[in-house]
């Protein structure tokens, strides 16, 4: 477990094989611990005779949920120990929208480039795929070798009644829901119960100027990373003599640390951790460290920042500093209308007494993907639409073709008729110019009295003039009568 737990401090991918193999042993150890208790008749036998009114299931693997229904337990409540699992999100009938709600286990806001989108879709893909596989195929086999009619687990887990996740609509990215989803984050945490510091501890907070709590929680004890991380760490805490340091075996998580209204610094190690660091940095209430890049010189610009600099503006806050971000958006989780403690009460209450709640679920849960998505409805659109446009381009391609037929037969016929009539005014002009009157050659005037006569000498042409298209022939004059 040691070994495990000092991998969450590397950068590793997930194809790594170190990974690979601690997610392999996981499964193993959580499927084999299902086996064991659903071997155990005894304790299912002690189950079964309580005759519970509500069971509360945890979200990590599949198991809890089948035990649930093999004690006939009338009614049932998901729990998440972090914000909505996609998986869980997925069989509920909630809306994914990967361009803009990314996978719990991504390190990303809701604004994502083409690529983060592309892992978005990948990762809620992926996800989803291997909780079935690993978890849910896996351990309904093992209740069906004491039930051979057991149900699968995603039958049952899609009939839930209701899913509590530990997170708050004020600091989580804003994405579809459904109403039996319930945000409880923040529930049990009440600084009004906080009891007064030790004495010793209490004269050190008096003495400084500023106290920092450093911890990475529960999970990953301090003292299991890397030694050049302890020295990064202690040489940048040396940089602030007027600031006291108190290293912390056990911390807060995100949402105890917003409900102190102190700001942070972020080491994402594992599961929705580098979510969540990505989330407070959106919301301008801490500055993300990253893995690979732990220095003296980082956490010293780190610590500067929360300290002394000034965040630029939000879309959910102006220009702030930290320290202003954090205490604003704590004063609206402790103002908030109905309190997490109030929901997880009357919500319990509620589904104890009404036992099934099938009016709140979607009729989204007995869709194929297909049928989900619309792709069955997009394809026949999208095939009318290319057979509308195919017919339309047939009827155009026939009307071009006959009005290019037809004004090829239309040119046909007007060079047919052109050569006949230029033949015909030809000729009409050769007879117009053979009716002309000769032109009279010599003139002779005579008188006689009061009469005059006129005596007229013609002098014709041995050839008429002949006009053809224009052009004119004149033939030379007889020299006869001359």
């Amino acid at each position: 477990m040691r070994k495990q737990t000092e991998m969450m401090f590397l950068d590793l991918p997930i194809w790594d094989y170190r990974m690979r193999a601690t997610l392999t042993q996981m499964t193993t150890l959580l499927n084999g611990m299902c086996r064991s208790v659903a071997k155990n008749k005894e304790f299912l036998d002690w189950m079964n005779a309580q005759k519970f009114d509500l069971a509360f299931a945890y979200m990590a693997d599949a198991c809890p949920v089948g035990i649930i229904h093999y004690a006939k337990i009338p009614t049932w409540i998901w729990l998440s120990s972090a914000g909505l699992v996609d998986f869980a999100a997925y069989y509920m009938g909630v809306p994914m929208v990967p361009s803009y709600s990314p996978p719990i286990t991504m390190e990303s806001t809701d604004e994502m480039n083409f690529f983060e989108r592309t892992k978005s879709l990948l990762g809620q893909i992926l996800l989803v795929t291997i909780w079935k596989r690993t978890f849910a195929d896996q351990e309904t086999a093992i209740f069906r070798e004491i039930d051979p009619n057991f149900p699968h687990i995603v039958e049952l887990a899609q009939k839930c009644p209701l899913v509590m996740v530990n997170s708050n609509e004020l600091y989580e990215f804003p994405r579809p829901t459904l109403a039996k989803i319930v945000n409880v984050g923040g529930v049990g945490i009440q600084l009004k119960d906080a009891k007064p510091l030790n004495p010793e501890f209490q004269r050190i907070v008096d003495k400084c100027e500023g106290l920092v709590v450093f911890s990475f929680g529960s999970v990953a004890p301090s003292h299991l990373m890397p030694d050049s991380w302890k020295t990064a760490f202690l040489e940048a805490f040396a940089r602030f003599p007027s600031l006291n340091f108190v290293l912390r075996y056990e911390g807060e998580d995100l949402k105890g640390v917003i409900n102190t209204g102190v700001p942070m610094i972020t080491v994402a190690l594992w599961g929705d951790q580098p979510r969540n660091a990505k989330m407070a940095a959106k919301l301008g209430i801490a500055v993300n460290l990253q893995k690979n890049d732990i220095s003296t010189t980082t956490v010293t610009e780190a610590l500067n920042k929360v300290i002394n600099g000034k965040r630029k503006g939000t879309q959910y806050f102006p220009d702030f500093s930290y320290s202003q971000n954090v205490k604003r958006l704590s004063l609206m989780v402790k103002k908030k209308p109905v309190s997490p403690n109030h929901l997880v009460v009357a919500w319990a209450e509620f589904v104890a007494e009404f036992k099934t709640l099938d009016n709140l679920v979607p009729a989204g849960t007995k869709l194929n993907f297909i049928q989900y998505h619309s792709l069955d409805v997009i394809g026949f659109l999208l095939a009318v639409t290319i057979l509308v446009l195919f017919v339309f381009w047939k009827i155009l391609r026939f009307l071009f073709s006959e009005l290019y037929n037809l004004s090829l037969k239309i040119r046909k016929q007007k060079q047919t008729m052109v050569a006949p009539s230029m033949q015909e005014w030809a000729t009409s002009q050769i007879s117009i110019t053979l009716q002309r009157p000769t032109v009279p050659r010599h003139v002779v005037y005579a008188r006689s009295g009061d009469c005059s006569t006129e005596l007229i000498k013609y002098k014709r042409f041995s050839k008429p003039n002949v006009s053809l298209f224009g052009f004119e022939s004149h033939s030379s004059e007889s020299p006869k009568g001359r």
